[in-house]
C-alpha cells in the first residue's frame, strides 16, 4: 500500500500542468478514460479505481487494490467574431492561442475485506482560459492586439486531492471523501481605446487552497442487474487575490466608478448534486446520469451572471473477453447568460451588461454544450489493463452585445477535442 501511494504521488506531480479548458461550464465532463468513453455517466457505474472520484460509495465493489494512472490531452478551438466595432465597419475573426493542455489523473482504492474500502486520488478537475495576445492579423492599434480584444489572456486551473472512505454490504454502500483543492487564476489585458496611454492590467497568477467533501450512496437490485446511486459534491470557496477585482476595476466596476460594491476576488467552485442508474447484464452495461451544477449560487460565478446548469449523460459498454468498447453522450446547456438581457448582474443591464459579456465570452467562454465520446479498454494480463477514450464537443454560436467596451457584437464558439488514456494495475 505504501509503495503504491508513493507511485501515485509521483505520477500526479509528473503530469501537473496549468491547464485551461472547459466543458460543463469549467468542469470536465469526466475524470478518467473509462468514464470519458461513456460520456461521463459514472454516478452508478463502477469503473475500478476511477470511481474514487465519481462516487466514493462505489469503491466497495472493487477487490484487493486497484490503481489507475493516466491523463487527458485536451485542445479547445475558441473563435470570436466581432461586428460593428469601434474600428468601423470591419468584421473580424480571431482564434485563441490557448490550445494545448495536459490534465493528470491518478486514483488508488483498496478493499479491506470487512465492508470498508479506502482510496486516494489526485487529478485535474476543472479549468478554462483563452489567449488573445498574438495580435496576428490585427486591424486597428497594435496596443489593443488581435481584433481589438485588448490582448486578453486568462487561465484557471483546479486540482483536487481526495481520500474516499466507503462502507458497504451485499446490495448497498455509502461513501464520503474529504477534498483539498488547489486553484490558480490569472487574468491580464491591455486597456486603450485610441492606441495611446496603454495600461497593462494583471498581476501574474494567484493561487489558493480550499476544503470540501464529496459523498455518495448506491443500492443494487442484483436480480435485475440495476444500480441506483446518488452523489453530492460540496461547494469549495477559493480566493484569488488581485485577479477578479483588478480586472473588473479596469472595466469600470470598481468602487467610485459606479454606485455598487467592488467585485470580490472570491470564486467558489459550485456544489453539485447528481443521480444515476446503471443496468448491467452479462457483457452489456447501460448507464445514465443527471446532475445540477450550482453556478447561479456560487460566489463569483453568480456575479458574472452564470446560471445553474443541468447536465445529462448516457453511456454504454460492451465487453468481449479482454476487450471492452464504450460510447457516450453528454449535454449541458451553456450556463452564461446574455447580461444585457438582465439586471441581476452587478451594475445592471446595458452598459455594465456589455462589459460583463466581454469578460465572460472573451476570457472565459464556457459555452460548449454537446459532447460525443467513444472509448475502449484492453486487459493485457490478469493484473494489467489500459483504457483510451476520445471526445469531440461542439458549442452553438453564442452572440452577445459588447458595444460599450468597443467590441460591438460578439459571436463566440468553443469546440473541443480530447484524448484520454489510463494504465490500470490491480493486485
Amino acid at each position: 500500500m505504501k509503495r503504491t501511494i508513493k507511485l501515485a504521488v509521483a505520477a500526479a506531480v509528473a503530469l501537473t500542468s496549468t491547464a485551461a479548458f472547459a466543458t460543463n461550464g469549467d468542469n470536465l465532463i469526466a475524470l478518467g478514460a473509462k468514464s470519458l468513453g461513456m460520456g461521463g455517466a459514472s454516478t452508478a457505474h463502477y469503473n475500478g479505481a476511477e470511481s474514487a472520484v465519481s462516487n466514493p460509495a462505489l469503491i466497495t465493489k472493487g477487490k484487493g487494490t486497484q490503481f489507475t494512472f493516466g491523463g487527458t490531452y485536451f485542445t479547445p478551438d475558441v473563435e470570436v467574431k466581432t461586428t460593428n466595432t469601434f474600428m468601423g465597419s470591419n468584421d473580424l475573426t480571431a482564434t485563441s492561442d490557448s490550445k494545448h493542455n495536459v490534465i493528470p489523473f491518478v486514483a488508488l482504492t483498496e478493499n479491506l475485506n470487512n465492508g470498508v474500502s479506502i482510496g486516494l486520488s489526485m487529478y485535474g478537475s476543472a479549468g478554462m482560459g483563452t489567449d488573445w495576445r498574438s495580435g496576428n492579423g490585427a486591424i486597428g492599434t497594435p496596443a489593443i492586439g488581435d481584433m481589438g480584444l485588448y490582448s486578453m489572456s486568462s487561465s484557471l486551473m483546479l486540482m483536487k486531492f481526495s481520500v474516499p472512505v466507503a462502507y458497504g454490504q451485499d446490495d448497498w454502500s455509502v461513501g464520503v471523501a474529504p477534498v483539498i483543492m488547489y486553484g490558480a487564476l490569472g487574468m491580464a489585458f491591455q486597456t486603450s481605446f485610441d492606441g495611446t496611454n496603454v495600461s497593462d492590467v494583471g498581476r501574474g497568477t494567484s493561487g489558493d487552497l480550499g476544503l470540501g467533501y464529496e459523498a455518495g450512496a448506491a443500492y443494487t437490485l442484483k436480480d435485475m442487474g440495476l444500480t441506483a446511486a446518488v452523489r453530492y459534491q460540496s461547494a469549495i470557496m477559493m480566493e484569488y487575490k488581485n485577479q477578479i477585482s483588478v480586472a473588473a476595476d479596469a472595466f469600470g466596476y470598481g468602487a467610485g466608478n459606479h454606485n455598487f460594491a467592488r467585485f470580490s476576488d472570491k470564486l467558489e467552485q459550485p456544489a453539485e448534486i447528481g443521480i444515476g442508474l446503471d443496468w448491467t447484464q452479462g457483457d452489456i452495461s447501460l448507464t445514465a446520469d443527471f446532475k445540477q451544477i450550482k453556478w447561479g449560487t456560487a460566489a463569483g460565478y453568480k456575479d458574472f451572471g452564470w446560471e445553474n446548469q443541468n447536465v445529462y449523460a448516457i453511456g454504454a459498454e460492451y465487453r468481449m473477453d479482454k476487450l471492452a468498447l464504450r460510447a457516450g453522450y453528454n449535454y449541458g446547456k451553456n450556463p452564461i447568460k446574455n447580461n444585457t438581457d438582465t439586471t441581476s448582474v452587478a451594475g445592471g443591464a446595458n452598459t455594465n451588461g456589455d462589459t460583463m459579456n466581454a469578460l465572460n465570452h472573451v476570457m472565459f467562454p464556457a459555452v460548449t454544450e454537446r459532447h460525443y465520446t467513444i472509448g475502449a479498454g484492453y486487459q493485457f494480463t490478469k493484473n494489467v489493463g489500459a483504457d483510451v477514450a476520445l471526445m469531440y464537443a461542439t458549442s452553438p454560436d453564442v452572440t452577445v452585445s459588447a458595444a460599450t467596451v468597443g467590441l460591438g457584437t460578439l459571436t463566440v464558439t468553443n469546440d473541443q477535442k480530447a484524448v484520454s488514456a489510463n494504465l490500470n494495475y490491480s493486485f
